[in-house]
């Protein structure tokens, strides 16, 4: 088991103690399971590559710009640091 140390808002942590009340549960309880259901285990052996492609969600995005790979533009101030 590990520890994780956050911080919430004054509204969270309220929503949080009415929540563990309500349940009667640790507030790490409600929290552990509001994790477990956010972030699903991917199945043994599957990636997140292979996930996604069951999705439809890889390489569905259209920029709508046709010459982003061949125009010298899209590059102008690549790799330069911007605060």
């Amino acid at each position: 088991m590990s520890t994780l140390t956050i911080e919430l808002t004054d509204d969270l942590a309220a929503r949080l103690a009415a929540a563990s009340a309500r349940q009667q549960v640790p507030a790490a309880q409600v929290v552990q399971e509001a994790l477990a259901k956010a972030l699903p285990a991917l199945p043994e052996g599957k990636s997140l590559y292979d996930a996604m492609m069951e999705m439809g969600a890889i390489g569905c995005f259209d920029s709508g710009v046709t010459d982003l790979a061949t125009n010298p533009k899209y590059m102008e101030g690549f790799g330069q640091w911007q605060p």
